[in-house]
């Protein structure tokens, strides 16, 4: 699951047969990235279902995900990683 700042993402996974959703189509059954669903209903709803991995940039919010045992992956850090290791 892609946050709202991701969407775009979410979509492009489909594409390429990965089944990714984003919070609002998870959540709220509609992709209007208008409405605000809060950091704290993100990882309520997350922490009911443990087999939903977020897909982020928020780092609070990634941290939250993190302390509960709520798997979760920063766009950051994988580019980080990326760029480290093709540097060796």
């Amino acid at each position: 699951m892609t946050d709202a700042h991701l969407s775009g993402l979410a979509r492009e996974l489909r594409e390429k047969g990965i089944d990714c959703e984003t919070v609002h189509k998870l959540m709220l059954g509609n992709e209007d990235s208008r409405v605000k669903i809060s950091d704290p209903e993100i990882v309520k709803f997350l922490a009911a279902k443990k087999s939903i991995t977020l897909i982020t940039l928020d780092n609070e919010l990634a941290e939250y995900c993190s302390t509960l045992g709520i798997p979760v992956i920063r766009v950051q850090d994988l580019v980080s990683r990326y760029i480290n290791e093709s540097r060796k």
